[in-house]
């Protein structure tokens, strides 16, 4: 369970991070948008200056996209997660309505698969 909350603390610290850095991007689209109204305004005087300004600014925007990819991978994540959840509560619901049908030695293996089960679990995270 404190591997599970450790892996969830860092997927959210790793989330507000990542919010940040969409924030400051979406600031420096906005500052895009309005060097691309100034080329408009002003294109055949400031055109050479202003293409250059907009190049780099598009260059600072690309690492953006693996961060959105990472949030697509965190998201499958976070489904396979809440997926093999699911699948470990019906086990634990089976194993206690059938928990009088079984010896010691027979649940405490059935515990055992169950926390190999968890432990795969983790590693995906």
């Amino acid at each position: 369970v404190q591997n599970m909350s450790q892996s969830i603390e860092v997927l959210n610290l790793r989330t507000q991070r990542d919010f940040q850095y969409v924030l400051k991007m979406e600031t420096q689209m906005k500052g895009l948008k309005a060097k691309f109204r100034q080329i408009e305004d002003d294109r055949k005087t400031l055109m050479t200056k202003h293409f250059q300004e907009l190049k780099e600014k598009m260059d600072e925007l690309l690492p953006l996209i693996p961060v959105l990819e990472q949030y697509k991978t965190d998201a499958k994540l976070i489904t396979q997660f809440k997926e093999e959840i699911r699948n470990l509560s019906s086990v634990l619901t089976g194993i206690q309505e059938e928990i009088g049908a079984y010896d010691y030695e027979e649940l405490h293996q059935r515990v055992l698969s169950l926390e190999t089960r968890l432990r795969d679990c983790m590693k995906k995270l």
